[in-house]
């Protein structure tokens, strides 16, 4: 009889106190409001497969392949966007060598092993990598969901167009770069719409907002080393390296500042446009500064002010993003801010 009272005792208490019932449900609210968090990646080594294990075929047709594999529409894409010639060529020189491959030799090809190895890890990755990334976007971030394609013999390890994300075969377990790339799909999601006037408006805009969106897909993958450690081991791309070599760094950041000292009088010019146009590609992509520079600032901000202050300046634009930097370091490490001048 003493159990059955002490038992109708603790459930008359439960009854009477909402708050215990409410912390016995699962907290469902949180999760249903953030759409990013809601986001789906879904990996597809088919362009992958059709190249390596029956290159005879993609050869003989490499036209309409261009046209028809979905990962390779999308490269087509990325060409136009960064006016770069389809090589067609070259290209079909680069899948030649697999027509010699036995086919044992193909199906244990190391960029399908690598393809395959992420599509086993699929279910893992979304439930750690989703959460991370929207962790650096705005709460407001809609469903960032994607599919990332692994395929070969394209010119750019990694590039992220449109709803989609297209890796290069050996790289395709690099998960560290998985990260770079979905930020990069949350932040063209979340910046603020530009209605620039003019060449000169638009191109110091892209440099400024290449500038945060490398960085910051940068950062993401800097904070993520730990939790996400698999990295590009290409030593002209080692941007975490770049970052803690003084030298480097200082090197970088002195072009930065140079290459948009010299935009105003350069951009006047259709000889100074070429020139720019080649100076951005130069200092901004190939030597790195957009990535390590900018990583850098997201870095700064991040540490001295919080992840809030640091996500807010995507909402806010790249304008934010550099004078929100250059108001929490010393002179020697600002970053030229030309948003002023434009105005």
């Amino acid at each position: 009889m003493k159990k059955i009272i002490i038992l109708f005792s603790i459930l008359q208490f439960c009854f009477l106190n909402p708050a215990i019932i409410k912390s016995q449900q699962p907290n469902k609210t949180k999760n249903s409001k953030c759409l990013c968090c809601q986001s789906k990646v879904r990996f597809d080594d088919s362009s992958l497969e059709k190249i390596i294990l029956n290159p005879e075929d993609v050869i003989a047709h490499p036209d309409e392949f261009w046209a028809s594999d979905p990962a390779y529409k999308l490269v087509k894409l990325w060409h136009k966007k960064i006016s770069f010639p389809v090589p067609i060529q070259k290209w079909v020189e680069l899948i030649e060598p697999f027509k010699n491959y036995t086919h044992k030799k193909r199906q244990t090809n190391p960029q399908l092993v690598a393809a395959r190895t992420m599509i086993k890890y699929e279910k893992e990755f979304n439930e750690n990598a989703i959460p991370f990334i929207c962790s650096f976007l705005p709460k407001n971030c809609p469903d960032i969901s994607t599919t990332i394609y692994f395929t070969t013999a394209i010119i750019y390890s990694s590039f992220q167009i449109g709803n989609n994300i297209v890796i290069y075969g050996p790289l395709a377990d690099k998960d560290n770069l998985l990260i770079h790339e979905l930020f990069h799909q949350g932040f063209e999601k979340c910046k603020p719409t530009r209605h620039e006037n003019g060449i000169k408006d638009s191109t110091l805009n892209q440099i400024y907002n290449d500038l945060q969106n490398e960085g910051m897909a940068t950062f993401a993958g800097y904070k993520g080393l730990k939790q996400f450690p698999n990295i590009d081991p290409d030593p002209l791309k080692d941007d975490y390296r770049f970052l803690k070599d003084n030298e480097k760094f200082s090197q970088l950041l002195n072009e930065l500042n140079d290459l948009l000292k010299n935009f105003p009088s350069l951009i006047e010019k259709e000889v100074g446009k070429r020139i720019l146009k080649y100076n951005i590609l130069k200092v901004g992509t190939t030597d790195r500064a957009y990535d390590v520079i900018g990583c850098f600032m997201a870095m700064k901000i991040d540490e001295k002010l919080g992840r809030d202050a640091l996500v807010a300046t995507i909402s806010k634009g790249p304008d934010s993003f550099v004078k929100t930097y250059n108001s929490i370091v010393e002179e020697k490490l600002k970053v030229t801010d030309l948003f002023d001048k434009k105005r």
